[in-house]
């Protein structure tokens, strides 16, 4: 089983929660990022969090759609953004890039699959 953090900026479009559900269906683990003034977000949620945490489990992904979230690279973490990466001076330095998050949620089964 794989973690997966989703930061609630990937979340906002229509149908997120059925998307998502084909990640718990293949056995993932969904955890919500999102501090406690954000929407309640309904999803296949087993757990919420108000940060990635410092050591993040070898493996586990972080999908976004803020370009600013990705941060740093830490070890054994997958960095997912969705949506165009930013133009800014500061590089995204988020690993993979989706369109939205249906493509999100078959990049990770993908991955999953091969590995």
């Amino acid at each position: 089983m794989t973690t997966i953090y989703v930061h609630a900026s990937a979340v906002r479009e229509p149908g997120a929660a059925d998307r998502l559900a084909h990640l718990t269906e293949a056995g993932h683990e969904l955890v919500l990022v999102a501090g406690p003034d954000a929407a309640d977000s309904s999803g296949p949620w087993s757990g919420r969090t108000a940060a990635m945490p410092d050591d993040p489990p070898r493996g586990t992904w972080f999908v976004t759609a803020d370009p600013a979230t990705c941060g740093d690279r830490l070890a054994g973490l997958r960095t997912m953004l969705i949506g165009p990466r930013a133009d800014s001076p500061r590089p995204t330095r988020c690993d993979v890039t989706a369109r939205d998050l249906r493509d999100a949620v078959l990049k990770i089964l993908a991955a999953d699959a091969m590995a």
